[in-house]
């Protein structure tokens, strides 16, 4: 029997090296993807949920009596007012939990989903120029201007291509002729995971193996979210370490010294969204730019400002 990955492959094809570069389209077909597998964004609740709510409702001895047709109508009934119940009419009104219709689903993922703000990001930056990513990531790291980006969001492109399977990541960004890979790590209000930095070295390691970086590639880990962190880089490195130790036959793998070796060579820092927003206002005030870039920098502005994590107390900005 073929593996998932070559299954997917066979049918969506693969890529070789992550200098190859990926459509804006493809962001697309990402979203697509994260809605199909991850029923929970369009139900309100996991599949397993809604068949066993549908299946409890079915078996009521209230109404064991009925027809088919005569049950399918209680249950659609029952369905109807649980979404009722579920929806709110404000927009940034806090979450119920339960079912829910589907306006009610897309204002939890505009507003308030992480992983869709993550997919908004993948568009956004696969169809940014070259000349904003120089703009955006020179100020954090040094690399001569003028070369090629390639952008990857985490995708089945991605994982089947690579065989990552342990590495969920957010978004990369490439550029081949500087050897630069830098991992945007996007967050709302929340903080880094106990292994990050780790689970990033070892995603290094792997695709330095696998041939899909060169193998002086350095790796830069920015962290945005919704504030300002100090990150005092040993120390977050000794935290992970001991924390992996504790189930060292779980994280073997991020224990090794090259590992190690490779996130104490890595390069990190944090900006906040709102840094995002304040950057796009000012390269457009000093770039002469086509209407096109001006269209994607507000747009994703104006999306921005707009989500639930910084909402309250920012204008709308022009």
């Amino acid at each position: 029997m073929t593996s998932a990955s070559a299954r997917f492959r066979n049918i969506f094809g693969q890529m070789n090296h992550l200098k190859e570069e990926i459509s804006w389209t493809k962001g697309l077909s990402n979203l697509a993807d994260f809605l199909v597998w991850n029923p929970q964004s369009v139900l309100g609740v996991s599949k397993k949920q809604y068949v066993r709510q549908i299946i409890e409702w079915s078996l009521d001895p209230a109404i064991q009596d009925k027809t088919f047709e005569q049950i399918e109508k209680i249950v659609n009934a029952k369905l109807a007012l649980q979404m009722d119940m579920a929806e709110q009419a404000e927009t940034y009104a806090l979450k119920n939990k339960g079912i829910c219709n589907a306006r009610e689903a897309v204002r939890r993922l505009v507003y308030f989903s992480e992983d869709y703000l993550n997919k908004e990001f993948d568009i956004f930056l696969s169809l940014a120029s070259d000349n904003y990513m120089d703009s955006l990531y020179s100020q954090f790291t040094q690399f001569n201007k003028g070369g090629a980006w390639s952008t990857h969001g985490n995708s089945n492109l991605f994982t089947f291509s690579t065989e990552l399977f342990e590495m969920g990541m957010d978004n990369l960004a490439y550029n081949h002729t500087q050897k630069v890979l830098i991992a945007n790590e996007l967050k709302l209000n929340g903080g880094k995971n106990k292994d990050q930095i780790l689970k990033y070295a070892f995603m290094l390691k792997s695709l330095i193996a696998k041939g899909f970086v060169d193998e002086d590639t350095r790796l830069v880990l920015i962290f945005i979210s919704g504030k300002h962190e100090k990150y005092e880089k040993t120390m977050l490195i000794d935290e992970e370490i001991n924390f992996c130790q504790k189930n060292e036959r779980k994280f073997h793998q991020l224990l090794r010294e090259d590992v190690i070796d490779i996130a104490r060579e890595m390069e990190i820092y944090n900006m906040s969204w709102r840094d995002i927003m304040e950057f796009n206002k000012q390269y457009m005030n000093d770039n002469k730019l086509c209407q096109v870039e001006q269209k994607l920098l507000k747009g994703f502005n104006e999306s921005l400002s707009k989500k639930s994590f910084i909402h309250l107390g920012l204008n709308k900005l022009e």
